[in-house]
């Protein structure tokens, strides 16, 4: 075990920023993309590099037909945009709305939709209680084992105070805000700092992350009905997303500048006792300065457990951890995209360069199940949603993507997409950056909207669908076709 952090209502201590002996990963495992998937018939394929939408096809409309391999949409429910992490839970999606759409939005705060019916999806209710209303970014999480959806208000980027709890097992379609005071929709503040959140996989406990500052709150949750802080804690400078492992003990929380992943001890919070420590076990970095680690999933293959950890800048897409050894997590194996190689940067930073800060990442991924996992789906940035062949974790290999149509010119009819709304749109070439340095940063005109941001978690649902969410087309459910997946 590292040097701990007591975790208390008053105050935290910072974690030191110590290497792990696992920090360097092998070079040989960053030297090619993974391999194309092979579209089959009713395919729309990509016209460029893996991943890429061309300049030329931005100017030109195409990308406003969209591209697919393997994939077919089955229904949309577009409402008016949506942002960045959205989840789902039985037949229903969860969407949360833009900030810088309030006011303009004819239905404010978390869109309730009912996919029973994949191919009409509708809009159920909306939920518009503290958290709900200002913006959860990347905090909205389902519980599945307790029901239960909850988000931190973030609002712009980071937030602070609210915390909404709504029991979704009764009727997914009608949520119940459980935390609420006197019959109103307002609820007790039980945070701090918020941006990214995550469940206990027992439902016990609600983590947040704060972003800037490295900041943690633990909430305990064991009474939906009246959460309350269980600590809040400081790690490193700055921090991102997060998930825990099968039993709570451990927090997997990935880094920026550069990123990686720590291992951490929250046995003290899960077992709640008094005077609660975190501790550090291990971390691993990768990437450039500039580099951020968004999540990691915890996984097993042939019973030894690894980490599959997006990154959502410089064109690190996603790593696979081993932590076998999790006092010396090492990476072995690296799933990039042809867009994304270093030797394509500039291209990447041309194609991108008037559609928002973010170029071709990844954001948010999910697996079709956790233990022996054989299919990974991940949401990108300008690249759609893809998905990979992960039975062998050291040979991956794509085997379907959708990246829907290109909502260009739409900005007025969508003002719950933060693609469309959000001030920080207006700053281009963010991703550009790399170990060498920027290739260029603009501040222009609103994100042209020449592909769509699909961000959030994909999920694979029945025997052959995929259900994404993507910040301009909104809740889309897709079909593989072509025998490329199917349970």
């Amino acid at each position: 075990m590292r040097a701990g952090v007591m975790l208390g209502l008053a105050g935290a201590l910072l974690l030191p920023a110590i290497a792990g002996s696992g920090s360097a990963a092998q070079a040989d495992q960053f030297e090619s993309a993974v391999p194309r998937a092979v579209c089959g018939p009713g395919s729309s394929p990509e016209s460029g590099l893996q991943g890429q939408v061309p300049l030329a096809d931005r100017q030109s409309g195409r990308s406003q037909q969209g591209y697919s391999c393997n994939l077919e949409l089955l229904g949309r429910y577009q409402g008016e945009g949506t942002t960045w992490v959205n989840p789902q839970y039985r037949h229903c999606a969860y969407h949360a709305t833009s900030m810088a759409g309030i006011g303009k939005k004819k239905s404010e705060g978390v869109q309730v939709i009912d996919a029973s019916n994949p191919r009409k999806p509708r809009l159920s209710t909306n939920l518009t209680s503290p958290a709900m209303f200002s913006g959860t970014w990347e905090s909205l999480k389902v519980n599945e084992a307790r029901g239960l959806l909850a988000g931190v208000s973030v609002g712009p980027v980071i937030g602070t105070l609210a915390f909404d709890v709504y029991d979704i097992k009764t009727d997914c379609t009608r949520p119940k805000l459980l935390n609420s005071v006197a019959g109103t929709e307002f609820t007790v503040p039980a945070s701090t700092l918020n941006h990214e959140g995550q469940w206990s996989p027992d439902g016990k406990t609600y983590w947040a992350t704060s972003l800037a500052g490295g900041g943690i709150t633990a909430i305990d949750v064991s009474d939906p009905r009246s959460p309350r802080i269980a600590g809040v804690g400081t790690v490193g400078v700055v921090n991102h997303g997060f998930e825990l492992s099968a039993d709570g003990n451990r927090l997997y929380l990935t880094t920026a500048f550069p990123a990686g992943v720590i291992v951490l001890d929250v046995s003290d919070i899960q077992s709640r006792k008094p005077a609660p420590m975190m501790r550090e076990v291990g971390r691993v970095t990768w990437g450039g300065e500039v580099s951020l680690g968004q999540h990691a999933i915890p996984v097993t293959w042939g019973g030894k457990p690894y980490l599959i950890a997006a990154d959502e800048f410089s064109g690190e897409d996603v790593h696979i951890v081993d932590i076998g050894d999790e006092t010396r997590p090492t990476v072995v194996r690296q799933i990039q995209l042809e867009i994304s190689r270093p030797e394509n940067a500039d291209l990447a930073a041309q194609d991108a360069a008037s559609n928002g800060p973010f170029g071709y990442d990844v954001h948010y991924c999910d697996v079709d199940r956790r233990t022996n996992p054989t299919a990974l789906a991940c949401g990108f940035f300008n690249s759609g949603v893809r998905v990979f062949d992960i039975r062998n974790p050291l040979k991956p290999r794509e085997i379907a993507y959708f990246n829907p149509p290109a909502q260009v010119g739409k900005q007025s009819l969508l003002p719950g997409s933060e693609h469309a709304q959000h001030p920080l749109m207006y700053i281009s070439n963010i991703s550009a950056y790399r170990d060498a340095g920027p290739t260029g940063v603009t501040i222009s005109n609103m994100a042209d909207l020449t592909a769509d941001y699909c961000g959030s978690p994909p999920r694979f649902v029945g025997r052959d669908q995929l259900w994404v969410s993507c910040q301009d087309n909104g809740f889309l459910a897709l079909r593989f076709t072509n025998n490329a997946f199917r349970r």
